[in-house]
């Protein structure tokens, strides 16, 4: 699949989420714990999420994932527990989009990853807005996923 990179100017944004280790192999079950549980915590003080539920990835190998999943805000708000309230980054950002189920996504990865390369311009913690995912949509070919790669 080909991919359209664009660098954008993001505004920063503020935040809810936890954050979690796992594996590869264990982001699909982490991402259904987490992402309710954010959702619930939202509901139960009143605030509608401002955009679709993203996930940070701080660190990833095959053997150890570090994710913050969780829904932007408008308004800044507080954390509790393991909920932590933040800030998305703004600044410049490497985007695009990939269209298709979860298994093919680290295609989209890649060609982010080779443009930020090609550049020298990585800025910090690659990020996916999931605008269109199982919870919306049965047919896996529809799912739409926005990547976000910080540039320095």
């Amino acid at each position: 699949m080909e991919y359209d990179i664009e660098v954008k100017d993001l505004e920063p944004q503020p935040m809810v989420a936890i954050r979690q280790e796992t594996t590869a192999k264990g982001l699909g079950a982490a991402f259904r714990e987490l992402i309710p549980v954010v959702w619930g915590y939202l509901e139960k003080h009143g605030v509608q999420p401002s955009g679709p539920s993203f996930g940070i990835f701080h660190a990833y190998e095959p053997d150890h994932v570090d994710v913050q999943a969780g829904f932007p805000v408008a308004e800044p708000v507080e954390g509790e527990g393991r909920i932590e309230a933040g800030e998305l980054p703004g600044g410049r950002a490497a985007v695009t989009w990939h269209i298709g189920p979860y298994d093919t996504i680290g295609n989209a990865h890649d060609a982010l990853d080779a443009f930020i390369h090609e550049r020298g311009d990585h800025g910090g913690s690659p990020r996916e807005i999931y605008w269109t995912g199982p919870g919306d949509e049965s047919d896996p070919s529809k799912w739409r996923t926005e990547l976000v790669y910080p540039l320095s």
